[in-house]
Formats: structure tokens, sequence, C-alpha cells
């Protein structure tokens, strides 16, 4: 099977087990996922099948939306409330203005401080190792983008805003920073993923809602193509050099029945049925329009 499913990775599970879960229930070997979610985190998980996989960085790549829960006064290793305290402050009670202003502060591109207790590699180990034998107390700083910041709800020591960012971003660094800006710490207390690229949480399967289909003989229904997950524009290619795109030829332009007007920097190839051969990316050449990252055949 070829394609992406859309998960809702439920609180507690790793998003590893929820991959193995996803190979097993579809027998598959190729399988992985679009981006980590922390056990304590919930939410919209794409996990891609067979040559899905070889698109996973750019669905990795889209922007996402979460929802996310934080308590103030204090201050925890891991940025959020699995973590052991390390500070505490609660003489500083800020009011639902303050807090709000604080968090628009972060509309753009800011460098944060990456949480210690990440994936995030230092020097070819994982920080979170690095972490639990106290070796490091953060993971570095680095610039992270956030387009939009809602305050959603807030009574002291809680509240709930929702955030839209690109790659990259950790919605507890703009918590633990945020916490600081109002001098009384912060820590992330829950968190949904509610968006990722075209992915939303509305449209997402369960894993026991997968296991009920696969009872059922329903599972492709879950299966979504790589071309609907993405929206690419698409080019066709001619009959008579489907063979050399099968062989990985980026060919010329008479060689295709249309060219897409996109300002995309990728598109699926096709031939004249549908068929998906190969994505690729636009050369800026008059002759030869695309470039094959890699086949999808």
């Amino acid at each position: 099977m070829d394609g992406v499913v859309n998960i809702y990775k439920e609180k507690g599970i790793s998003s590893f087990s929820v991959v193995r879960s996803v190979r097993r229930i579809f027998n598959t070997k190729k399988c992985g996922h679009t981006g980590t979610l922390d056990p304590l985190a919930e939410g919209v998980l794409p996990v891609c099948l067979g040559y899905a996989t070889k698109l996973a960085d750019y669905m990795m790549a889209l922007d996402k939306e979460y929802v996310a829960q934080f308590r103030l006064g204090e201050a925890r290793d891991s940025y959020d409330t699995d973590g052991d305290i390390t500070a505490e402050n609660r003489d500083i009670k800020p009011s639902k203005e303050e807090v709000e202003a604080v968090l628009k502060t972060f509309i753009g591109d800011v460098e944060l401080t990456v949480p210690a207790y990440s994936a995030v590699k230092i020097n070819g180990v994982r920080a979170y190792d690095l972490a639990r034998k106290g070796e490091i107390e953060d993971a570095g700083s680095r610039v992270m983008s956030i387009t939009d910041i809602e305050l959603m709800d807030y009574s002291y020591p809680d509240g709930l805003f929702r955030m839209k960012c690109r790659k990259g971003t950790y919605v507890r660094s703009v918590i633990h920073e945020a916490g600081l800006k109002l001098g009384c710490y912060g820590v992330m207390s829950g968190l949904i993923r509610t968006v990722n690229g075209r992915f939303t949480q509305a449209a997402a399967y369960k894993l026991g809602d997968l296991e009920s289909m696969k009872e059922e003989g329903r599972l492709e229904e879950a299966l979504i193509p790589v071309d609907r997950a993405l929206g690419w524009a698409k080019a066709v290619v001619r009959d008579e050099a489907v063979k050399l795109v099968k062989n990985g030829v980026s060919v010329k332009r008479h060689n295709y029945i249309s060219v897409p007007d996109t300002e995309d920097a990728h598109v699926f190839l096709t031939d004249g049925k549908g068929e998906l051969l190969a994505f690729a990316e636009q050369s800026g050449l008059a002759d030869q329009p695309f470039i094959i990252v890699k086949l999808l055949v």
C-alpha cells in the first residue's frame, strides 16, 4: 500500500509506537511519521506508507497548528508538566492582558531555546539522552517561525492558546520563554496538534478506528494518495516518454502533454492516465522544465 494515513495520536503513547502499530495494521515494512509528537501531546500525526515515505520530509515541512495548555508559576527541566520542577514563583500573577501581550511578541521569526528533553541531535546524540544523564540543561537555540498566536482562555495559573507555526517550532519553548518574560515561569500542561498541512484533527483516525476498519475490510479508505496529501500541481508526460521518466530521465518540454503554471517548487509527473511517475523540482530552464527528484514507481 502507498499513501498517507492521517492518525490521531492519543496522549500517553510515543510517535514511534504509533508507526509500529500502523506498520502492523497495514502489514507493510515501509512506514514512517512526518514529525514527532511527545507522549504528553496528542493530535494529528500523518504516517507515510510505501513510496509515500519518500515524501515524508516535504510533509514534515508543512505549516502546523496547535492548541496548547499552559500553567504559570513554575519551571520544569522538560518545559512541560512531565518534568521535575526547577524553579517556582507564585507571587506574580499576570493579568489576561499581560499574558496576551507577551504571547503576541512571539509572532514572527524568533530565536528560542530548544528543550533539553527533545529529539534534536547534539554531536550525533539525542538531546533527551544527554538530559537524562544530566549533561545538558537545554539543547541550544534556534530561530522558530510563528505565524499567529491567539489566547483562547486564561484564569491564573492556567491558560489555553492556539498557535500556527512552521517546521521546527517547539510550543514548549514558547511557553517557557513567555513565563520568563512574565517573571513567573511557565510550563506546557497539554498539547493538541490540530492541523498539519492538509491534515486536520476532524478527519484523523485513531488506531482503534483502523483496527475496526481492517476487520471490516475497509482499511484502504483511510489511505490518502500522496498527490492529495501535498496538493502539488501535475505535469502530464506523453506516452512515448513515460519509459524514460520511469528510468529517471528528466525529459524535455516537448515530451509533456501539459506543463502546469505554478509557483510551487515541486510538481508531480504523471502519465496520460493519471498514474504518478515521480516528483520533480522546477529547473528554470525553458527546454527542460523539471528535474526529477525521486521516482514513485
